[in-house]
Order: C-alpha cells, then sequence, then structure tokens
C-alpha cells in the first residue's frame, strides 16, 4: 500500500501526515533543549533515543518545550528533563493500563498516550522498549492498515 506524502509546513518546514495541523512554528533544536542540563539527565535522554533508534528511521520533532519522535506521526516524546528525572510519553492504538504510567488520555479509539516517568536509565528497561517498539508502529500508521 503506497502512503501518502508528508504534508510540510510552508514557514517552519516541519513535516506532518495530516494537511494543514495545527502546531507551533518555532526554530528550536535538540540542543536548545538539552542545554544545561546535568549528565546523568543527558544520559537517560541519550538512552531514550537509542532505544528509539533501534525501532528504525525516525526524526526528531523538537519544540519549545520537548522533544518528539517522529516517523509519520509523532509517537514517543521527552517531555521534561532534570537532575532527577525525565517525563516520557509514548502513543499506543490501544489503553495499556500499568502502575507506571502517571497519565493516559484517549484521543481516539487508536490512539492513547501513556506519560510516564524515569529517574534512572535502568527504569529504561525492557517494558519501556516494549511500549516504544510498539509506539513506532503507531508512529509509521500501520494501526490505520
Amino acid at each position: 500500500m503506497k502512503e501518502d506524502p508528508l504534508w510540510q509546513c510552508p514557514k517552519c518546514r516541519r513535516p506532518f501526515a495530516i494537511r494543514n495541523q495545527p502546531h507551533s512554528c518555532g526554530a528550536f533544536s535538540v540542543a536548545d533543549f538539552l542545554n544545561g542540563k546535568p549528565p546523568n539527565a543527558i544520559a537517560m535522554f541519550e538512552r531514550f533515543c537509542e532505544l528509539v533508534a533501534s525501532c528504525g528511521p525516525f526524526r526528531f520533532a523538537p519544540v519549545k518545550t520537548r522533544i518528539g519522535f517522529q516517523v509519520r506521526m509523532i509517537f514517543a516524546a521527552v517531555n521534561a528533563l532534570n537532575e532527577t528525572s525525565m517525563k516520557c510519553h509514548v502513543v499506543l492504538a490501544r489503553r495499556l493500563e500499568n502502575q507506571r504510567f502517571d497519565k493516559i488520555e484517549s484521543f481516539s479509539p487508536r490512539n492513547h498516550l501513556h506519560c510516564f516517568k524515569v529517574s534512572s536509565i535502568e527504569e529504561l528497561d525492557d517494558e519501556v522498549v516494549e511500549w516504544i517498539r510498539e509506539a513506532y508502529k503507531v508512529g509509521k500508521q500501520d494501526h490505520l492498515r
């Protein structure tokens, strides 16, 4: 099945699966997000990036307050990063109840945002890897085929 091309915002050039997707245009970077963060926080972020990269190609989708991870859609993000923790989310095609999720928001029957926090690299374990792999498929929009 042929995929529709991504629409690019004419102002910021950011790609989207949906034409005219509402968003905040801006020139943001991963480096800006990490600027001034302590080494242990950066190490957690880098480990999260490695787990995402193990799923396949992706692009960073940085905005002022977070770093999104995108294939066709944003499927995961690091929302906050400091010396004691990293707040993340993954988007799954199902609502997954798990005590590690602080909050779950359902946007549609096949798009559920699952928020969680990690306080160490060790907490980026096999369970988180499974969530990221499942979310990556959502990012590719495999759940819609």
